[in-house]
Formats: C-alpha cells, structure tokens, sequence
C-alpha cells in the first residue's frame, strides 16, 4: 500500500510473537522508524496498518498515540499520522543531544576496563563487517546490528533512564536515517567502532567518545548532503 503524496510503501513487519496485539504493533513501528523504513511526510493510516498487522484499530492507534507524544511521529486528521518532515536544524539539534547523551553513557561503560563486553562488542562488529561483505548488502540487517552495537554498550551503563532516553533520540532520529539508507550508506570499515571497543577493554573513556562521536558525525555529514538542494 503507497502513501499517494509520498509514494512510499510500508515496510515488511515481523509476525507477532507472545505478547498483546499493542507491544507487537508498537514494537515493529519503533523499530521500523528507528532503522529509517519511513519517509520523511510519509502518511500512516490507521486501517492500512490494521490490515497489515491483521489486528483492530484499536491497538494500532494507541500504539500510534504513544509514538506520537513522545514526538516521534506527528498527528494528522483522517485518523492517520504523519513522519515528520526533516530538515538541516533538526539534524543539528539531535546530533548535538545524542552526541551528549550517548558519550555520557559510553564514559560510564568505559570507566574501567571491561573484556566481556569488549569481546562481546568486537563480535557484533564481525557480524557488521560480514554482512557489510556481502556483495549486496541487506541495510536492513546491517542497519539492526549497528543498533545492537550501540545499545549493548548504553544498557550497561547502569542507567535505565538514560537508555530509555537514548531510545526515544533514536526514534526521532528515523526519518533522518531514511536521507542516510538512500544517500550512500558507507559499508566500509568500522574505524569508529573498533576505536569504541578498544576504549572498552582498556577503560579509556576518552578514546571510546572520540570514536563514538566520530561515528555519529560521519553519518551526519552525509545525512546533511543529502538535506541540501
């Protein structure tokens, strides 16, 4: 089904699992704007959703409620929603948050030196760098495994609130991701990364911020190209 102003589809959602019809709806939408499936303008309709998840409205709209008071999403008449458009100060004012939040959360993590979680970390990167070898690589996949990346680090903070923070800077961030997956997302070499897990096994708070923010920069940078005429 097309958006007719946008001409864009909706993406493919995962079946449901054990849990109510609203967590099932409401984790597939955040997940699908946090990886960028949206356009920016992109209408969401209550039916059409409905139709895809094989549910009633009723749990599509709440969980469209929910994402719309957190900002994530804009209210529009004729029970749809709307993603928000993007422009050049949107991606300033958010990069600027998540860079202050994120390294907060990463300067927490990499206060000592932590072998596990860098193990752990350096694993998730090889799944990166395989499916970014690929001789058509699934920017969906790999787009999922970046985020596990990130928050495998962020949920060891010890600080629930900043994470679920974080997640909700993610979720606005989606439309601008969307610029990011059709303007040249860079598959190559993860230097960023590995700079983040070296600061995790040594405990250096600072290497890991210069590589965390060396990481959101790069993608900013091409996200703003795009926002230009």
């Amino acid at each position: 089904m097309n958006d007719r102003e946008t001409g864009a589809t909706l993406p493919d959602f995962q079946p449901r699992r054990r849990m109510s019809d609203l967590d099932h709806v409401y984790s597939q939408l955040s997940r699908s704007i946090m990886m960028g499936e949206f356009v920016p303008g992109q209408k969401l309709k209550l039916k059409e959703l409905a139709d895809v998840f094989h549910t009633s409205q009723m749990p599509v709209r709440e969980a469209l409620s929910r994402l719309v008071v957190s900002q994530v999403l804009e209210a529009a008449p004729r029970k749809s929603v709307t993603v928000p458009h993007v422009d050049a100060k949107r991606l300033e004012d958010l990069v600027s948050i998540r860079i202050d939040l994120e390294c907060k959360a990463l300067r927490q993590v990499a206060s000592e030196p932590n072998q596990a979680l860098a193990n752990k970390l350096e694993s998730i990167n090889a799944t990166m760098d395989k499916e970014a070898a690929r001789k058509r690589p699934s920017i969906k996949n790999y787009l999922a495994v970046n985020h596990e990346f990130h928050f495998t680090i962020y949920e060891q903070s010890g600080n629930p609130d900043l994470t679920s923070i974080i997640e909700i800077l993610w979720l606005r961030y989606g439309p601008l991701l969307n610029l990011l997956r059709n303007n040249g997302l860079n598959f190559a070499k993860h230097d960023h990364h590995e700079k983040i897990v070296r600061a995790v096994r040594v405990g250096n708070p600072e290497l890991g911020v210069e590589g965390l923010t060396g990481d959101l920069m790069e993608a900013a940078v091409v996200i703003k190209n795009a926002l230009e005429p």
